[in-house]
């Protein structure tokens, strides 16, 4: 697929405007410091899609979305395959491929996770620090450890042990080089031990999902999709409350947040939100498939059951987990407005999500119950609004059509936040650009700076870190859960040894039969 058809790409820049922006000295530094068009607030969102938006906008949800969107632009973002978290949020940070920025999936070629030390280049907030900007990051992908940057940044590999004893915040006390400045953990640390505590996650969870009822809950919701949801609500709650406290002290530069709880949520509830797509759990020949598959793993190796349905929530049941996923969406909503509202008027606010979703495993589930995925590169969601932001967003078209401008690609968006914080591109951002049919003309002439030759000239070499055992368990029993990571930790997908590409979302049409891979596909009985 030609990349041209997803992404915008630029021509050479003119030299009109090397007024505004000393170039950098001999040395490689910059002589002075950027000139933003205004504070940048980037919330990544991950797993976003507008087929779950689009009927919550219709129905008067997600009223935080809707005027950014009033204001400002939105439309589709074109992602890549494969379609890992790892590897697009760094693209995001970055505007750089994969072989560029080197994180190529969950794992590296050793089997060890990857750490911010394994990146090849320089970030958003790299650069932002480069060119005398302050940055405030918190929860990003791949930030462990975390770097020296004027401002605060916030680790995103975290705890997600939530069960009885072993309860843990997002934030582990005692875990080396979780926050930078150091001054500032203990305070921060406090937070997500707050935020994080069994109480408040159990009584999140029902302001999300509803008052579930027990006895119409079957052992795969209570055992597997239930508990395995818990940790992104704590960790979302928890960088949001952070975010929070660090805008209260005063909004930087450029700022960072992700939530990842749309995703984990549409993993694991998609068939209740949208059952139309599945054959299953009614369907008596799916029973004897799925009892052979799903009887090598806990939580039901000593289980013994005739039917599916047997396993799974109650019709009823249904209904209830239906509202899950909507759930889900409204909640990350509400913390978008309120970190709108912390920033205030005069802060440009950028929403992206690395991919969409849709419904997969179809004709039967997998051992882990994933019902919504995104492997065959579903696009996301961008919505912008602020300074620099052309006001170019029909919501009311938009929600009667369903049709949506494409607004170019993952790699767009890190030389779109350059162009708002006033740092020219080098050679290698400058060949997609920045989203330019979003931009007002002082982000557009700040966009065609004139390049300099590589922002990563000088930077580190990636080196080996190792995550410190317990972080990297948890780390590692997430993904697990989530079908990425087989039962001993190997990688199930990376980008190691496969071709990496853009993928159009103008004529995107989803592959509902996708089969995630299940750690039980080698014989392995895990």
């Amino acid at each position: 697929m030609d990349p041209s058809s997803t992404v915008t790409r630029r021509a050479a820049l003119p030299l009109a405007l090397a007024a505004l922006l000393a170039l950098p000295s001999a040395c490689g530094e910059p002589a002075r410091a950027a000139d933003p068009v205004a504070p940048v607030l980037l919330i990544g969102v991950d797993g976003l899609e507008w087929n779950v938006l689009r009927p919550l906008l219709e129905d008067g949800r997600c009223p935080n979305l809707r005027a950014l969107m009033e204001r400002g632009a939105f439309g589709h973002l074109g992602t890549m395959l494969p379609t890992l978290s790892p590897i697009l949020w760094n693209t995001i940070a970055t505007g750089r491929m994969p072989h560029e920025h080197g994180i190529r999936g969950f794992l590296d070629e050793d089997g060890n996770t990857y750490t911010s030390r394994s990146r090849a280049c320089r970030a958003l907030w790299n650069l932002a620090d480069r060119w005398g900007l302050s940055s405030q990051v918190v929860g990003w992908w791949t930030t462990w450890p975390v770097e020296e940057v004027h401002g605060c940044m916030v680790s995103g590999t975290s705890s997600g042990a939530l069960l009885d004893v072993n309860w843990k915040p997002t934030l582990i006390p005692g875990a080396p080089d979780q926050v930078h400045p150091p001054e500032r953990e203990a305070a921060l640390i406090a937070v997500a031990e707050r935020v994080g505590s069994k109480e408040n996650v159990l009584a999140l969870q029902r302001e999300v999902m509803g008052d579930l009822v027990p006895s119409e809950m079957g052992l795969v919701e209570k055992a597997i999709l239930i508990p395995e949801t818990l940790w992104s609500l704590q960790a979302d709650a928890t960088f949001h409350a952070i975010m929070m406290e660090l805008l209260a002290d005063g909004v930087a530069d450029l700022n960072l947040v992700y939530f990842g709880s749309p995703d984990v949520a549409g993993h694991r509830f998609w068939r209740y939100w949208e059952p139309e797509p599945f054959a299953w759990p009614d369907d008596p020949a799916v029973d004897d498939l799925v009892r052979d598959k799903v009887t090598r793993f806990d939580p039901f190796k000593d289980v013994e059951f005739t039917t599916l349905r047997a396993l799974l929530a109650t019709p009823a049941g249904d209904e209830q987990l239906a509202h899950v996923l909507p759930g889900v969406y409204d909640w990350v909503d509400g913390m978008i407005g309120e970190l709108v509202a912390a920033a205030g008027p005069d802060v440009t606010v950028i929403v992206v999500s690395d991919h969409g979703m849709h419904a997969v495993s179809t004709e039967s589930p997998t051992a882990k119950f994933v019902t919504g995925h995104h492997q065959d590169g579903a696009p996301g969601v961008i919505v912008a609004a602020g300074p620099g932001i052309a006001a170019t967003g029909d919501v009311d078209a938009f929600l009667a059509s369903g049709r949506l401008p494409i607004e170019g690609s993952i790699l767009n968006v890190a030389p779109t936040v350059l162009a708002l914080l006033g740092i020219p591109l080098d050679d290698g951002l400058s060949a997609y650009g920045a989203h330019d049919a979003m931009l007002t003309a002082p982000a557009r002439e700040r966009a065609e700076l004139p390049r300099v030759a590589d922002h990563d000239e000088g930077f580190r070499p990636p080196v080996a870190a190792t995550l410190p055992p317990e972080m990297d368990e948890a780390f590692k029993t997430r993904f697990r859960g989530l079908g990425y990571l087989g039962e001993e930790g190997e990688a199930m997908d990376s980008a190691h040894d496969t071709d990496v590409r853009l993928v159009n979302p103008d004529g995107f049409r989803p592959d509902t039969g996708f089969e995630v891979t299940d750690p039980a596909a080698d014989g392995d009985d895990g």
